[in-house]
């Protein structure tokens, strides 16, 4: 992938300053293209020279089969003990350019991360390389773990719009049938509402992976 001179000089910045390797500093996000994505070993690097960790762990979780995906989990324990573990969700094949663990990976550690309050590469630290300083107190509410479940909710709900299995009607009435379907057909049930973080975790990727849907084809799912 050729990249424009800002991205050249945003991974030049990130490599310079944390000695991560610069053709491990990627840039995936089509709709955020100067928003650089690290993989998990580089994240663990910039925040180990933070000083705000004791340690950082990650790890292979499972295979959801049906579903071709692999989980992640890692660990971040801050400087005063609090620990915040995270799932990190990739589908087999989702990109040529990386392996889906390193995706599950780096997504498991930068929602750990996240979650304790520290995240290096929010927008605007970048251009003032300002990477060491943990987000402010107000981010840190993302550990709670009920405002992080309403954060997923609301982000399956407007994937599922996204996707047309949520149908906004007459009247801001929504049709929610195939999204039900589709819920039901996969993970068995008509409802993310009792989904725990990793079931939630993978539910987001592979509605982020689906194509524009035609309802029809899940109309007649029992």
């Amino acid at each position: 992938m050729n990249l424009t001179l800002k991205q050249e000089d945003i991974k030049n910045q990130l490599a310079g300053q944390f000695s991560i390797d610069p053709e491990r500093i990627y840039f995936l996000n089509e709709k955020k293209p100067e928003e650089p994505w690290l993989p998990a070993e580089a994240l663990i690097t910039i925040a180990r020279q933070s000083g705000e960790f004791q340690g950082i762990d990650e790890t292979v979780a499972q295979y959801i089969q049906p579903l071709n995906q692999v989980v992640h989990s890692a660990t971040a324990v801050d400087k005063d003990g609090r620990s915040y573990t995270r799932s990190g969700v990739a589908t087999i094949g989702e990109r040529e350019d990386l392996d889906a663990h390193a995706l599950a990976a780096g997504r498991a550690v930068s929602a750990a991360l996240t979650a304790a309050g520290f995240n290096p590469l929010r927008p605007g630290v970048v251009v003032s390389l300002d990477l060491k300083i943990p987000v402010d107190s107000a981010h840190a509410g993302l550990a709670d773990e009920a405002q992080l479940r309403n954060k997923d909710l609301k982000q399956i709900h407007a994937l599922a719009v996204e996707k047309n299995l949520i149908r906004i009607m007459p009247g801001n009435n929504k049709d929610m049938t195939a999204y039900r379907a589709l819920l039901k057909e996969k993970f068995g049930t008509n409802t993310a509402a009792a989904f725990d973080a990793t079931q939630r975790a993978s539910l987001i990727n592979h509605l982020s992976q689906l194509p524009e849907v035609i309802v029809d084809e899940f109309a007649d799912v029992a």
